[in-house]
Formats: C-alpha cells, structure tokens, sequence
C-alpha cells in the first residue's frame, strides 16, 4: 500500500519538511479563523435583520438626545477635598460656560444602543445631532432618544402608525387601542422602528414617558435585539414594556408588541417569544 502524502510529497518527508509543516499550519488557521467568522455571521443575522438599514454601515446614523440647559450657563458638582485630611468635607467645584448638559438616563440609553450598532457591524458610524436643529430633517436615518419634539414627530409621520402619545402622560396603541399610562411608580418604556414615507430613512424612537421609561426600553431592546429581529423578521414594529421607577431598568417587564408576531413566527421561534414575553430567561 503507497504511503500516505500530502501535496504529493510522501507522509514521512512532510512531516519533517518546515515549508509543508508552515503551510499545514496556515491552512488550519485559515480554517479556524473562517469558522470563527462563519460562527459570528450567524450569530449576529438576527441583529442585522433587526436593524436593517443601521446595520449596513452605508451611512452615518444620526442619534439625537435632547438638550439641557440653564439660562445662566453654571453648573455645580461636590468631590471631597484633595488632598485628603482629617476634618475634609466635600467641596463644591463650580463650571461655567456649559451650553448644555443630557439626562443620565437619555446617555445610558444611547450606550446601549451604540453597542447594538457595533455588535452589528464595527463599521457603523454615529453621530450624535442636536435635536433642534434636525427636526425636519428625515434625509438621513435616525435614532430619536427620550420624550422629545423629534420623537414625536416620527411617531406622527412615520410608517407604520403604530403607537401615539396621549394625555396625560400614556402611548395608546393604534392598532389594539391599549392605552398604557403612567401612574404612581409605573412607568412605560416604547422602542418603535418605521420609515419615513418619501424618503424611506430608518427612523426609531426609544423613549419612556419618564426618564426611568427611556432607559428601560434600550436595555429591553439590547437584551432581546436577537429574539426581536427573529419574531419581526425586519419589519416596523412598536413595543411597550413596564418599569417599576423605583427598581430601575432591571425591572423592565414586557407589555406589548405591534403587530403581533405571525402565527407561524411564533411557532418556529417559539423560544424567542417566551424570552420576549417574560415566560423564560
């Protein structure tokens, strides 16, 4: 029986030869790394599907938090004394000259979606627009963060009309005529994804009807991007999820999903709703 070989060289000489044992090794690396990328391609689809147009990387995606500020331009903030004593106290720094600050709760949101984008495609460009000065702007696609004018414009005049704000502070669906009101410490969180009708830009809205609503709705829609992208297969949609202000965004339970998730969807991916219904980790 011939011996085995390996690029027509026989098994015993390229086991001992440098040039074939290098070439082995690249080829299995080759290997390895193409698995690897194989692996994370499919991982990540669901996430693509989910984002669309965000993900492709074509253009920059705007993201546009609202702005705070005070007449007077000064700010205030306590760090205790440096360098330590004794009887230090804390120490009341001031800073002027500040055009304007963003909510705590409107950065965390936008963190959570910037790691979305990323896991989608590390060539996603963001940037971030001011929102006074794009809100007639629907030439590029945008990510509208917290209870602002350009939130509630693309609810208005974005497609699909799913979900629309009602006083006082509540999102009544247009679709099932559920109203969800915020009462007490029960606060409401909608991620809504649509497009413009002429120019057919992506444009989400990830707000709360209070700032523990804002933050609610991106970590909802971060932790269950995959399972969201599987059950909408890409199309607009509108959900709704409930938080407890006191307990934080940790609390976020899920409340509503417009329009529900086809039969079939449902079935195949039935994994994916229970995880979005709440009904398994």
């Amino acid at each position: 029986m011939p011996a085995l070989s390996l690029f027509g060289i026989p098994r015993a000489e390229w086991l001992t030869s440098p040039v074939q044992i290098l070439l082995a090794a690249l080829l299995a690396l080759g290997g390895a790394w193409g698995w690897a990328a194989l692996r994370r391609h499919r991982a990540t689809a669901p996430l693509r599907t989910l984002l669309g147009r965000l993900a492709a990387g074509s253009s920059p995606v705007s993201i546009q938090v609202r702005a705070l500020f005070v007449p007077s331009g000064e700010l205030f903030s306590r760090a205790p004394e440096y360098p330590p004593s004794v009887t230090a106290g804390l120490t009341v720094h001031k800073w002027t000259n500040i055009p304007e600050v963003h909510s705590a709760a409107d950065v965390r949101a936008a963190v959570e979606v910037l790691h979305l984008l990323l896991a989608a495609n590390r060539n996603v460009t963001a940037v971030f627009r001011p929102t006074e000065s794009a809100t007639r702007g629907w030439t590029e696609d945008v990510i509208a963060i917290g209870p602002h004018f350009k939130s509630w414009q693309i609810l208005d005049h974005c497609e699909p009309r799913l979900m629309a704000l009602r006083n006082p502070a509540a999102f009544r669906s247009l679709v099932s005529q559920e109203v969800f009101e915020a009462r007490g410490t029960l606060d409401y969180g909608l991620v809504y994804k649509g497009s413009h009708p002429s120019t057919r830009r992506a444009f989400w809205v990830i707000m709360g009807l209070s700032d523990a609503g804002t933050e609610a709705a991106a970590w909802f829609l971060r932790r269950h991007a995959a399972a969201l992208g599987r059950l909408t297969g890409g199309a607009p949609f509108a959900a709704v999820v409930a938080v407890d202000t006191g307990r934080g965004r940790e609390s976020a339970a899920f409340r509503s999903l417009q329009p529900r998730p086809s039969w079939w969807r449902r079935l195949v991916y039935r994994n994916a709703w229970q995880q979005v219904a709440g009904l398994r980790d």
